[in-house]
């Protein structure tokens, strides 16, 4: 057979042997330098995100006036799955999932051409903006606080971000950066006296407040482009604005008449760490950036930074993604060099040193021989194919081990070292072949699963497969022709040896042998006892008594505490319950036993915004009567409590403030698929009898046990004062926008 002229070629040339293990290991060391760390594959998503904005608007406006004609639209868009639409006050978003494989840049362009075919917008929506949604992954999480003003942490955080920028992180978003608005404020007694509208002054002052080209002014001799340069950028020149003017020359000006003053924007989100505000810097990497050599050039940005910076200026790096990669990684190197070493140990006492050494050294061969192979089809090093790394240690000792141990056994029976190893290849080469297909069997169908889940787990097979391929390589064109030599170089066994190898041989022939004859013997009792073992497996899983966890994941350094007020509330009261949740959880940290700093490395509280988290709505919300506290613990190996021992200590000490809706207290997941871990979605009914369902499955779900918290993605909106004109203030004159104005 043409494999066994194969085996046999190159157990005879040293040459051909020695030259296809240095083209392993030299293609390995490429492939590793190409491989990217992180903690999760690559994968693609076929998902559209449309953001509208309608300042002032209701949700059941943003329904009917926004999200009812835009679906009626994308009915039209081929390819198009699903549509998730989700209305706040003032904003609307919606998420359109096309099926898996589809092309996106076309879907893009659809979904552009359906919304610019709406014609019944209203006049004061902003226009849509339309992106194709990207997955990317965290590298860390930068505050940046201090004893400054926001305007000196605003410079701080954009020189910050330029600088990371250029030194090649892919994307940074920004939490905490308010935006300044101005503020006029007319007294209700000044408009009647000067019989003026807010309208009025409003258009006012977009009349007079402009930066406009006028055209370009042409000679024979010069040429001069010409510009109106009116527009007022502070308080002080909008002041300065005319509103009223008489024949007589007198000019009324906006100072005059109002209170102007620069302002944070409703809603914005402010963060703060300990007394002082914050800006939050959120770090990511894209497609084919490595995790860790991103994570490099951030500290390495920061270090400069730190170094021109203020000293009373704290810039702090929390969440760190890249740890987690670095972890995993270092995980893998553990698990290799034990299983390396266990190897050798074994292999030493059952073979010799020369035989135990070149098959120890195969694993760490077909490691880099697979790494090549994971290159070369654009997989990366992650979670998933370093879990397959670690799974192929097995199979690496386990096909060289057969191997060896037969040529072993030849050549101690008396055959000569070449054709130990040549007999052993040829011989073990149909069941370990058939062994590994088996393996590839159980695993290739994985391949199979679409979506983002197939995306995300296709690579357990994959870099499984090359595992395999290269351990089959090198215990079968590489290890023989080492064998032979290493056989037949074994000078006389050690004393030690020869009475290991007497007293093993006395247990294989005596308690083992005996032990086998009886199963034999009693062939019907031992099926019997296997088949009880194997059903007692299933009732513990079918019991609860084995726990079940479809993706297991390491527990996170990071807790939440989520709140939310009745809506309308101030913000005033969101920045107390932010202050109380950052004093109970001091105070959870003392009552554990641990002084301060021990146990929280890092917290940070947030006014109008709540972590996208377990209990939340999909989309991230900003609202003033919402808040968030952030804590990062210690490590979790360097800490004996865990997760949830310190929220029910933090639940314990938080005081609920008087009007808290909702107080939930999580964990961050780590790893796996994202969504909560229990989730029940309503539909059909109005708003108001889905949100009364809501509430009751809320109270019993509560109630059962293991349930940690319950929330719903649809709270209650705002009150509102509904006008309508009576007969008279038709009569008047008045109409329903002068009004609503």
């Amino acid at each position: 057979m043409a494999a066994t002229r194969i085996l046999v070629f190159f157990a005879r040339h040293k040459v051909a042997g020695n030259l296809l293990m240095a083209l392993m290991i030299l293609f390995g060391l490429l492939g590793m330098t190409q491989l990217n760390r992180q903690l999760m594959p690559d994968f693609t998503i076929e998902q559209i995100q449309i953001d509208i904005t309608w300042i002032g608007a209701s949700t059941q406006d943003m329904e009917s006036n926004v999200i009812e004609p835009l679906e009626r639209e994308f009915m039209r868009v081929d390819s198009l799955d699903r549509v998730n639409a989700t209305s706040f006050e003032g904003r609307a978003v919606l998420l359109l999932e096309f099926d898996f494989g589809s092309n996106m840049a076309k879907a893009l362009t659809d979904v552009q051409s359906a919304v610019a075919r709406v014609a019944t917008f209203p006049q004061e929506m902003e226009r849509p903006i339309v992106r194709l949604l990207e997955p990317t992954e965290v590298i860390c999480n930068i505050e940046i606080s201090g004893p400054f003003p926001e305007s000196a942490l605003k410079a701080y955080a954009w020189e910050m971000r330029s600088g990371l920028l250029q030194r090649g992180v892919s994307s940074i978003r920004m939490s905490g950066l308010r935006k300044s608005e101005l503020r006029v404020e007319v007294p209700a007694e000044t408009l009647r006296r000067l019989d003026l509208t807010l309208d009025e002054i409003a258009q006012r002052i977009a009349r007079s407040s402009l930066d406009l080209p006028g055209g370009t002014l042409e000679t024979d001799r010069i040429s001069r482009q010409i510009r109106s340069e009116r527009r007022a950028r502070t308080a002080a020149e909008l002041g300065e604005l005319e509103v009223l003017s008489n024949e007589s020359g007198e000019r009324l000006q906006l100072k005059d008449i109002a209170r102007i003053h620069e302002t944070a924007a409703d809603g914005e989100v402010a963060r703060q760490v300990g007394e002082h505000s914050s800006i939050n810097m959120n770090v990511r990497r894209s497609r084919g950036v490595d995790s860790m050599v991103a994570q490099q050039w951030v500290m390495s940005y920061l270090e400069d930074f730190r170094a021109s910076a203020p000293a009373s200026l704290k810039v702090e790096l929390f969440d760190v993604f890249a740890d987690q990669v670095t972890q995993r990684v270092n995980m893998l190197l553990v698990n290799g060099a034990g299983g390396l070493l266990l190897v050798l140990a074994v292999l030493y006492v059952f073979l010799g040193g020369r035989p135990a050494f070149w098959v120890a050294i195969g694993i760490p061969i077909s490691f880099l021989a697979a790494m090549a192979g994971m290159a070369a089809i654009g997989l990366t090093l992650n979670m998933i194919s370093m879990f397959a790394l670690i799974m192929g240690i097995g199979i690496i000792v386990d096909d060289a081990i057969v191997v060896s141990e037969h040529a072993g056994t030849l050549y101690n029976s008396g055959v000569p070292g070449r054709e130990a190893a040549e007999r052993a290849a040829r011989v073990m080469f149909p069941p370990v072949l058939a062994a590994s297909l088996t393996t590839l069997a159980a695993f290739l169908p994985i391949l199979m699963v679409q979506e983002e889940v197939g995306s995300v787990v296709k690579e357990l097979p994959l870099t499984l497969a090359f595992v395999i391929i290269a351990s089959l390589v090198e215990c079968f064109l590489v290890l023989p022709m080492h064998l032979r030599t290493a056989l037949t170089k074994q000078g006389q066994p050690a004393p030690w040896r020869i009475r290991f190898e007497e007293g093993f041989a006395r247990f294989r022939d005596g308690a083992f042998t005996g032990l086998l004859k009886a199963a034999l013997r009693q062939r019907y009792a031992s099926v019997t006892t296997a088949i009880c073992l194997f059903l007692l497996s299933i009732t513990m899983m079918a019991t609860g008594r084995l726990g079940f966890d479809f993706f297991p994941a390491p527990e996170s350094d990071l807790v939440f505490a989520n709140f939310s007020f009745t809506p309308g509330a101030p913000r005033r009261d969101s920045e107390f319950m932010v202050a109380e949740l950052g004093r109970s959880s001091r105070a959870a940290e003392r009552n554990l036993g641990y002084a301060p700093g021990e146990l929280i490395a890092f917290g940070v509280g947030s006014v109008a915004t709540r972590d996208p988290g377990v209990g939340n709505a999909p989309l991230e919300v900003s609202a003033d009567h919402l808040g968030v506290y952030t804590i990062e613990l210690a490590p979790g190996d360097t800490r004996e409590v865990r997760n949830e021992a310190f929220i029910e200590a933090w639940k314990r000490e938080a005081v609920r403030a008087p009007g808290v809706e909702k107080l939930i207290f999580f964990s961050r997941q780590v790893a796996g698929p994202p969504g909560n871990d229990v989730e029940l979605s309503l539909s059909g009914a109005s708003l108001e009898d889905m949100k009364a369902a809501a509430v009751y499955a809320a109270g019993w779900l509560s109630a059962v046990p293991g349930v940690d918290s319950v929330d719903d993605d649809l709270p209650r909106g705002k009150q509102e004062v509904l006008l309508e004109i009576t007969p008279a203030g038709e009569a008047m004159g008045f109409s329903a926008a002068e009004v609503a104005r």
